[in-house]
């Protein structure tokens, strides 16, 4: 009895479960995933002027410099409050000392002054105005202002999708399979891309004038690119091959 009873146990041992007998299910095959990104852009009339003035003094006293220095930027600033359109922000103020090798040491002070604003008459014509009273051109150019970027961004967002999702089609065809869902997809914000100018020479800016007429600008287009990105799985076109 005892033989039999542990031959029994030994049988139970190498026994297969009743679940294990049944078959396990195939695994799912990996998921094919393409990723693609498309890049649109478009033409923008550059809308915006910015041009950066600045003020300097030069002596042989530290004071007197800086001095003028702020009442010639108050006055500056004076003639840009009574164009509201404009925008004035003054920039970095520095004084340093300046000893050159055959004449005494020297003060000199300068302060920018940034102008912001829509191209129109009365702009050009206020920088013709304050280069009249002594401030000296560094740089004046067009810019593309974000809202100007902005007011495109739905255009460009569809036109890119369009491409994307046209593009992925195409290589699921060449594949021989077909765009099953998309895992992932991400829209950039339309950005301006801007051309700077070089600085006016500080020479030409100091050449001895009755007055100066205003600056004549021409605008120009500048590209806004709006960028999309995705991932979209593939899965086996239902139409068979």
């Amino acid at each position: 009895m005892r033989l039999a009873a542990i031959l029994l146990l030994a049988s139970l041992a190498f026994s297969p479960a009743a679940g294990a007998a049944e078959s396990e299910p195939e695994p799912d095959p990996p998921e094919t995933v393409l990723r693609l990104s498309e890049t649109v852009e478009k033409r923008v009339r550059r809308d915006r002027l910015r041009a950066e003035l600045r003020v300097e003094a030069t002596g042989a006293n530290a004071r007197a410099v800086q001095d003028e220095v702020n009442r010639r930027m108050a006055a500056a600033l004076e003639r840009v409050r009574a164009l509201p359109a404009v925008k004035g922000e003054t920039g970095s103020h520095n004084v340093w000392e300046e000893r050159p090798d055959k004449a005494p040491p020297r003060w000199r002070a300068m302060q920018t002054l940034i102008l912001t604003g829509r191209e129109t008459v009365e702009y050009l014509q206020l920088v013709g105005h304050l280069q009249n009273d002594g401030l000296l051109l560094g740089h004046l150019q067009h810019e593309l202002s974000p809202e100007a970027a902005r007011a495109v961004e739905d255009e460009l967002t569809r036109t890119a999708l369009e491409r994307l999702f046209e593009r992925a089609e195409k290589v699921a065809q060449t594949m021989g399979l077909a765009v099953g869902h998309w895992k992932e997809l991400r829209v950039g914000s339309a950005g301006g891309g801007q051309t700077p100018r070089p600085p006016v020479p500080l020479q030409a800016m100091r050449a001895e004038a009755a007055s100066f007429a205003a600056p004549v600008v021409e605008a120009g287009d500048a590209p806004v690119r709006l960028a999309v990105e995705g991932a979209v799985v593939l899965v086996p076109d239902p139409r068979g091959p």
